[in-house]
């Protein structure tokens, strides 16, 4: 166990300095690309109308977990809790689709997770320790005046969501995971599987302090361009708009990469979870972020749990192709009757 621990420390820490090299030598030759030719202005003033569209619910505003938590609530509150949690670098807003689909039948609430969007952001990576983050979505709940909830989580959201359930399956209904995993199933896969530590090259680059930060800078925040860059499934020009006006500066991302830091793991405990919430995880096939493989993993962690690889999609599926995210969700609640 200890020389799993050297080893795991001096690679995580090599590969630490040499993705930072890379990266910084290619934004460095996109900052001097960029010198010669002009650009335009890249941020977004204004909020694209869509942000405050009405069909998609009411923005408002509580304290969970002494942080002020953003969210945007739609459908009758009398009704069934339908709960989401966004990933990275999201807000609520990747969720519109899901609230327009399912706000008849359920009360949907996508919220603003903290150092997100409007939500408070504090400093300190111990604000955003993974225990935090499930304590901030259990006394949300209670403000809400919720005990139950069906729980849907994407990238981030979804790992909070798996603590989450390992920790309060009695707040449960059902939890879904859209393209996402446990963070102990992460953390195996990216220690036991090349192909996954391949995939996983952004989080440690994102364990060096500020970098991430200034290589945004000198390339004019090129992330947005980078990560939703899926072919012919790419999200739409406003949509891209929404995020940049929502992160509009390198600064603005510093909370978001503080998940990643306050929560990397180089040992991990044997995990094995039988209570009975049902659970679905729905992983897209063409995942630049997480192999296949780590269905089978989440398979090894729960009793009850079903999975399911989402063909010809990729992580951000839910954006992409609504319909097909939507059919995953409502084909799960109808087989469990919720």
């Amino acid at each position: 166990m200890v020389s799993n621990l050297i080893q795991r420390f001096i690679i995580a820490n090599i590969l630490t300095i040499f993705y930072s090299i890379i990266i910084t030598i290619v934004s460095l030759s996109i900052y001097l690309k960029n010198l010669f030719i002009y650009s335009g202005n890249q941020s977004v003033l204004s909020p694209p109308a869509s942000l405050s569209d009405p069909k998609y619910g009411v923005h408002k505003y509580l304290k969970a977990n002494n942080v002020k938590l953003h969210y945007v609530e739609s459908g009758d509150p009398s009704k069934p809790l339908m709960l989401f949690l966004h990933g990275f670098p999201e807000f609520w807003y990747c969720w519109r689709h899901q609230i327009v689909e399912f706000n008849k039948k359920y009360w949907c609430v996508a919220v603003d997770m903290r150092g997100y969007g409007d939500s408070e952001k504090p400093e300190g990576l111990s604000a955003y320790k993974i225990d935090v983050l499930v304590e901030d979505v259990r006394d949300f709940m209670r403000k809400l005046g919720r005990n139950k909830c069906i729980l849907v989580g994407h990238d981030w959201g979804g790992i909070v969501a798996t603590k989450f359930r390992d920790t309060h399956p009695e707040a449960l209904d059902a939890l879904i995971l859209l393209a996402s995993i446990s963070r102990e199933a992460w953390s195996r896969e990216i220690w036991g599987n090349l192909t996954q530590n391949k995939k996983s090259w952004y989080i440690f680059f994102y364990r060096m302090p500020k970098l991430a930060e200034l290589t945004e800078k000198l390339t004019n925040m090129r992330i947005f361009k980078v990560v939703f860059n899926n072919g012919d499934k790419k999200l739409d020009e406003n949509t891209l708009k929404c995020y940049k006006y929502i992160y509009p500066t390198p600064a603005s991302l510093t909370p978001p990469i503080s998940y990643y830091r306050a929560n990397f793991q180089l040992t991990f405990p044997d995990k094995y979870i039988d209570n009975n919430v049902p659970m679905l995880v729905a992983n897209a096939e063409l995942d630049v972020a997480l192999a296949p493989t780590l269905l089978d993993r989440m398979k090894e962690e729960y009793k009850y749990i079903e999975t399911i690889l989402v063909k010809n999609s990729h992580h951000f599926y839910q954006e992409e192709e609504p319909e097909k995210a939507n059919k995953i969700i409502r084909d799960f609640l109808a087989k469990n009757k919720l």
